[in-house]
């Protein structure tokens, strides 16, 4: 589907479809009957309560507005257009709106039962069935599905399978006559039987049953989920045991640290759905299946917490915009989940609207709170003290905070691992600095998604590229992609005032002249708190060389000094070479949000060179 997806023919030995013993297995453990993380429509006692809740007013405002603006334009014509144009702009705003219009129709329909809103999911149906390409036009570029060829599976599929499969279970005979078989068909002939029939046969394997990334758990929770809803016992038990055998491939995306290469929001995304699958597991076999009950899942569930810089302000490596956060809802699901001795949690006294950060990405986000935790109106957590720091040991990632006598918010960042992860950035040896609130030098994080993004011109992006990363350009190169493009730790020192880790930068360049070229970070908590920055380089001959800083506010420059502001926060930068003089060098990013590039460059080529930079904060 995308530049480096493709499907696959199973090895001889090998299989991807579950075992006839393991599918008798889930058959026992299964009910007898369809469920879900929430009842039919029919059962009043539980969702009319919901009919007086802020969220079910907002659902209610909410269809109503969608039915007042009408059907968005997605049709085989708007397909087409992005295609030709090879310009997303316009797909990824209709297909959002469409899914969303999918679940904010039906719970506003199971919590208010009175038929308001029956004849538009109906007709939104019958309007997704006349696109004859359910994938996104990114995964179709040889318009194979969009001529009905082949029938493939991808997150917008997956995602509408999920939504129409539940709005059978929950709405049943209240939907017109007819619709419910014609979901029945279009489900079956567009997801269920292209996806078991490759298992079962080994060919032409749809690649994200094998990768370790979100798209693994998102389609086979939406798929799980699908078949929990409407498919009977046998072939419920089928798809339980496939889930089951795949989804395993999603959770070897994280470290054994728990770190997640994809960066926060893709956390949220693959996490969700992870819990989606797993409570689906728990649900419906009474608790003797849950794939969260073991250490890793605990380390993975506790990301968010450990890579926090300071409240509110997350890294932005890999495909993450900056400001963004994790999930609440994901965050704290083992602190809210019914039925578990995973937790020692409380009511939190400030939390957050659950509802608010789910973002009708799935219905299942919006069920699974409302009726499968302790007290959905009541969000409970557990309160952990905050680390100085946490050093994310497997893969390379220090989180430095200020400590309690540090009289500034002066926190940062440093990264290093592999140029090979998934949505991976050139951008090895990045760091971010944090103050007071804002982030003043940063990874400038994700592009807006274009056709370029995951094709084989991903890196003529300069923010997907290591020009637009604080991180050297060596000889006139900037760092390669791929895993084999790496740093090496070569020292770690931590205490209560001052942390230290020096990364081996040199095997991220193809520079056959490049002898050395480390980085060292010192972060010191003492007084308003500060951070140096330190490269050195050594060359077999002279070359070029020039570290970077990215920000998204102003820099001033005067002699050796830079002062970069964001609102009323200042960030002062002392700049120290040895070994040639110095040269700035102010550029501004050609991809949207703009941020700034001020270099720091050796004034003349060099064999040996150290660059300094002290970073404090101004009053």
């Amino acid at each position: 589907m995308g530049a480096y997806d493709f499907n696959f023919d199973v090895p001889p030995g090998e299989r991807y479809q579950p075992s006839p013993e393991r599918v008798a297995a889930w058959e026992k453990l299964l009910p007898d009957h369809n469920f879900a993380f929430c009842p039919p429509a029919t059962d009043r006692g539980t969702w009319d309560p919901w009919r007086n809740e802020d969220v079910g007013q907002r659902l209610l405002d909410e269809a109503r507005s969608y039915v007042a603006e009408g059907f968005p334009d997605y049709t085989n014509a708007t397909y087409i257009d992005c295609l030709e144009r090879e310009d997303v702009t316009k797909i990824n705003q209709v297909l959002p709106a469409v899914r969303r219009r999918q679940i904010v129709f039906l719970l506003a329909e199971a919590i208010f039962d009175e038929g308001e809103f029956l004849e538009v999911i109906a007709d939104d149906f019958d309007r997704i069935t006349q696109v004859d390409s359910w994938v996104h036009p990114n995964n179709d570029l040889e318009r194979r599905n969009l001529n009905r060829e082949t029938y493939e599976i991808d997150l917008v599929t997956a995602h509408y399978t999920s939504s129409l499969s539940q709005t059978i279970y929950v709405l049943a005979d209240r939907l017109p006559t007819g619709v419910q078989e014609r979901i029945r068909k279009e489900l079956e002939l567009r997801s269920f039987e292209p996806l078991r029939r490759r298992l079962e046969t080994g060919r032409d394997v749809y690649w994200w049953v094998d990768v370790t990334h979100n798209w693994n758990s998102v389609c086979l929770a939406c798929m799980v989920q699908a078949a929990a809803a409407i498919k009977p016992a046998a072939d419920r038990a089928w798809w339980f045991a496939a889930g089951e055998m795949l989804v395993k491939n999603f959770r070897e995306s994280f470290n054994t640290d728990g770190f997640c290469t994809e960066g926060v929001a893709y956390w949220s995304y693959g996490v969700a759905n992870y819990i989606i699958i797993s409570e689906l597991f728990r649900l419906g076999t009474r608790g003797v299946v849950d794939l969260m009950d073991e250490p890793k899942m605990s380390r993975i569930m506790l990301y968010p917490e450990r890579c926090e810089i300071s409240p509110g302000l997350y890294p932005t490596y890999a495909d993450c915009r900056i400001g963004t956060v994790p999930s609440f809802w994901a965050s704290h699901w083992l602190d809210n989940r019914r039925n578990s001795d995973m937790t020692t949690s409380r009511p939190l006294a400030d939390a957050p609207d659950p509802f608010e950060d789910m973002n009708f990405g799935s219905i299942a986000y919006f069920t699974l709170w409302m009726f499968q935790t302790i007290n959905p109106r009541e969000p409970r957590g557990t309160e952990r003290p905050v680390g100085l720091r946490h050093w994310f040991d497997d893969s390379s990632l220090l989180i430095a905070r200020p400590g309690p006598d540090t009289s500034r918010q002066f926190a940062a960042t440093f990264i290093g691992g592999n140029n090979g992860v998934n949505h991976n950035h050139n951008d090895l040896g990045t760091f971010t600095i944090c103050l007071d609130g804002r982030a003043l030098i940063v990874d400038p994080g994700m592009e807006t998604y274009s056709f370029r993004t995951f094709s084989v011109h991903r890196y003529e992006s300069q923010l997907l590229n290591s020009y637009g990363h604080p991180v050297p350009r060596v000889a006139g190169r900037l760092q390669e992609a791929g895993p084999e493009w790496q740093t090496a730790v070569l020292a770690t020192e931590f205490s209560d005032d001052v942390d230290r880790v020096v990364f081996d930068l040199k095997r991220a360049y193809d520079v056959p002249t490049l002898r050395r070229l480390e980085r060292e970070f010192v972060f010191d908590r003492r007084g308003d708190g500060s951070l140096t920055i330190t490269d050195e380089v050594e060359f077999s001959e002279p070359e070029d060389f020039e570290s970077a800083l990215i920000s998204f506010g102003s820099c001033e420059i005067d002699g050796n000094r830079l002062a970069f502001a964001d609102g009323p926060v200042r960030l002062a930068a002392e700049v120290e070479v040895e070994g040639a003089g110095l040269v700035f060098e102010r550029d501004t990013i050609n991809q949207p949000p703009h941020p700034i590039r001020i270099a720091l460059r050796c004034a003349e080529p060099i064999t040996t060179a150290r660059i300094r930079a002290t970073f404090r904060p101004q009053a």
